[in-house]
């Protein structure tokens, strides 16, 4: 690609030298012009300076390629800048250009006395004028070619950063360099011409062509700065908006003040922004109904290639099971209304505890809470996790408590049961509905060692393999018994804890 990018720098170049040569620039002294020709052509000076003009740009183009294509890391930071310094390497070279003349000119003036201003002048103009034209041309058809082709590679997913400096000019900018070449250059060279036409000819100067060209570029600058701000301002607004999105204010909408492609794109976006509200809105609900953990677990796996949605994996994880003491008999006395809502204020306090420490609340089994810690994100030490979120559900039962108390209602007692071991983790169910739990003896157990808190007249019992994945609060344990499990062959050392 960088081939074709320089075969367009050359092609720009070789423009910028032909278009002054039809359309000269022109002299206010024709004398001393003449003068000035005789003198380059009795050397090289013209031939030597053009070599620099293109031999420069040539140079610096071949250094920059070498040098960003090194690694993948410095394409993918530099590749977007290709455009911006193959084309200001022209400049370079027509500076040089308009420098390597100036010695030249004056030892011309020692030798054959020319007066050199209109000279510098007019070779000033054409380094400029071949430069800007040579910049904005290479421009304007290496950025086309670099965002057709190169950078939907480098960038598939787009995400094109300005890092540090940069050479990239911006649209706002573009439409300058534009107006100044199809504008501005064209009524200056005429103007110019017409000038020296009249001086050179002893004709008085007609003051009314002047205004007339500077009534022309100042309209031309209107027209293209009127056109910037119709393109710019929408842009600036969506930007704006898409950013608001982004921090998620999914309400931000961009006003549709035109029916052209910028309106066709507003109109899009809005459409979008309703989209991603209603995403947002649905992605919250399903976090409410499962676990927000379980829930990106599964969105995250939906765009892993080969998901198939049933399925999962076997690991270690510690299972908490945790259930109202006596609530059948409790609630017997209680209205429905009262029953749901000291069990949503119940399963409030004691789920923030459970969250807290990296646990999941897998589900909600009648007054029981089923939590997973350890999966579906792996933890370092579940069942340390889980010992802590006991600790605090402990805390939190007595404020709940005291809340009740306030309301007139009963004082609430739980049992909980903490189990290590493995279990196959995934999602179970039919294919058209489903859910995230884990399955096995470990679960089991769990629920079995919670019952047994009745049993021991506590409100906490770990289980061996638990307790000896709890180094740092192993002082704070206290073996209990080696109890028999229901539906388990032998006995389990358990542990409890004040």
């Amino acid at each position: 690609m960088t081939r074709i990018y320089g075969l367009i720098e050359l092609l720009s170049n070789v423009i910028a030298v032909l278009i002054p040569q039809y359309i000269s620039i022109p002299v206010l002294d024709e004398e001393n012009n003449r003068k000035w020709e005789a003198f380059l052509a009795n050397n090289n000076l013209a031939s030597i300076a053009m070599v620099f003009a293109f031999l420069v740009p040539t140079i610096v183009c071949i250094v920059y390629s070498a040098r960003i294509f090194k690694s993948d890391e410095k394409i993918v930071k530099n590749v977007a800048e290709i455009p911006s310094v193959f084309s200001l390497s022209s400049v370079i070279g027509w500076n040089l250009y308009y420098f390597i003349e100036i010695p030249f000119v004056i030892y011309a003036r020692a030798q054959f006395g020319i007066y050199i201003k209109a000279i510098l002048i007019s070779s000033w103009a054409f380094a400029f004028f071949s430069g800007m034209t040579a910049w904005t041309l290479s421009y304007l058809a290496i950025e086309i070619l670099n965002r057709t082709v190169l950078l939907p590679k480098v960038f598939p997913e787009g995400h094109i950063s300005r890092s540090g400096f940069s050479f990239r000019p911006s649209f706002k900018h573009l439409m300058i360099f534009c107006f100044i070449v199809s504008s501005v250059f064209p009524v200056v060279i005429l103007l110019s011409s017409y000038i020296s036409v009249q001086i050179n000819n002893g004709l008085e100067i007609h003051g009314g062509v002047i205004f007339v060209s500077i009534l022309l570029m100042v309209i031309a600058f209107v027209i293209t700065n009127g056109l910037s701000r119709l393109i710019l301002n929408p842009l600036k607004n969506l930007t704006e908006a898409s950013k608001r999105i982004q921090q998620g204010d999914y309400k931000s909408r961009v006003g549709i003040v035109t029916s052209d492609e910028l309106g066709d794109l507003a109109d899009s976006f809005n459409d979008m922004a309703d989209s991603l509200a209603e995403k947002e809105f649905m992605r919250d609900t399903f976090g409410k109904i499962v676990d927000p953990e379980v829930r990106d677990y599964l969105m995250k796996e939906k765009n892993t290639a080969g998901f198939t949605g049933l399925g999962g994996e076997t690991r270690e994880v510690t299972v908490l099971f945790c259930d109202i003491r006596s609530f059948t008999a409790m609630s017997e006395n209680m209205e429905a209304a009262e029953v749901v809502s000291l069990l949503n204020k119940y399963f409030t306090a004691l789920g923030k505890c459970i969250t807290r420490h990296h646990g999941i609340i897998n589900k909600y089994i009648g007054d029981a809470i089923m939590a997973i810690f350890g999966a579906p994100v792996k933890s370092e030490n579940s069942a340390k996790e889980a010992f802590e979120a006991s600790l605090d559900m402990r805390k939190a039962l007595i404020e709940v408590n005291k809340e009740f108390e306030k309301d007139g209602l009963p004082e609430v007692r739980f049992g909980i049961g903490i189990h290590t071991g493995p279990v196959f983790a995934g999602t179970i169910g039919a294919a058209n509905r489903m859910e995230y739990t884990v399955i096995g003896d470990t679960v089991n157990t769990a629920s079995r060692l919670e019952s047994l808190c009745k049993t021991y007249k506590t409100d906490l019992l770990i289980s061996e393999a638990a307790a000896e994945r709890i180094r740092d609060e192993s002082d704070m344990l206290t073996f209990l018994a080696d109890a028999e499990i229901r539906g388990k062959t032998g006995t389990m050392k358990i542990f409890t804890t004040k």
